[in-house]
C-alpha cells in the first residue's frame, strides 16, 4: 500500500478526520483539462438530441489544485442524491446517467425526460442556495444546442464569492481571494455540514 501523509484536523465531536487538502492529491493543469473535455464530451453526447431530453450536470466548485478527496467524495455523493431527487420530485426520468470519479473532479450528468428545462434550473438553484453544500455544487442544466440555462433567466442573481459576496466570476478573473482563503472557507464548510450528520 503506497504511503501518504495524513494530516489530522478537529471537528466538533472532538473525532479526528482527514480532509481532502491535507490528502496529497493535487492534480496537474493538464489532468484537470483533461478531466474538462472528457466532462464536455459526454454532455455533448447526451445532447446531441434534445428531444429526448434535458441534461443535467453536476459538478463540484473547489478551488486550487486539490479536486479530490475523503470528504469531498462524500459531498459530491450527496449532490448526486439531492439532485436526482429534486429531478424525481418534478416528475423527470433519468434515462441516461454518466459518472466521473477521478483525482481530478467529480462530476454526475444525467439525460432527463418530463420535465422543462428551466423548471429543472430553478430547482438547481433552489439546492444550491439552500442547502448546506450548495455553495459547493455546480448544477448545469443544458439547453438547446447543449448551452447551459444561467440563473438569471431563472430570476435569481448571479453566484457570489465564497469569501465577500461579491460576484464570483469577477473575484475569480480578478484572483481577489487567494487559494488558501477558499480552501479554508471549503473546509469549514464541509467540517459544519459533516458534523450536522451525527
Amino acid at each position: 500500500m503506497e504511503n501518504r501523509k495524513v494530516d489530522f484536523v478537529q471537528i466538533p465531536d472532538g473525532r479526528e478526520a482527514d480532509f481532502a487538502f491535507q490528502e496529497n492529491r493535487e492534480v496537474h493543469l493538464a489532468q484537470v483539462l483533461e478531466f474538462r473535455e472528457n466532462k464536455a464530451a459526454i454532455q455533448k453526447e447526451m445532447s446531441m438530441d434534445m428531444s429526448k431530453g434535458v441534461v443535467v450536470s453536476l459538478g463540484m466548485n473547489i478551488p486550487g489544485p486539490v479536486k479530490s478527496g475523503t470528504l469531498l467524495s462524500e459531498a459530491f455523493h450527496e449532490g448526486k442524491v439531492r439532485t436526482e431527487e429534486l429531478i424525481a420530485r418534478q416528475g423527470g426520468r433519468i434515462t441516461q446517467k454518466a459518472v466521473l470519479e477521478e483525482q481530478a473532479g467529480y462530476a454526475a450528468i444525467y439525460l432527463v425526460k418530463g420535465i422543462d428545462r428551466h423548471t429543472l434550473k430553478k430547482e438547481a438553484v433552489c439546492l444550491e442556495e439552500t442547502h448546506p453544500l450548495g455553495r459547493l455544487f455546480d448544477l448545469d442544466v443544458l439547453g438547446e444546442g447543449g448551452c447551459s440555462v444561467t440563473r438569471e433567466e431563472t430570476g435569481a442573481e448571479r453566484r457570489t464569492c465564497l469569501l465577500c459576496g461579491r460576484d464570483a466570476k469577477v473575484c475569480g478573473r480578478n484572483r481577489t481571494h487567494s487559494v488558501e482563503e477558499l480552501q479554508r472557507k471549503v473546509r469549514e464548510i464541509l467540517v459544519q455540514w459533516k458534523a450536522g450528520q451525527k
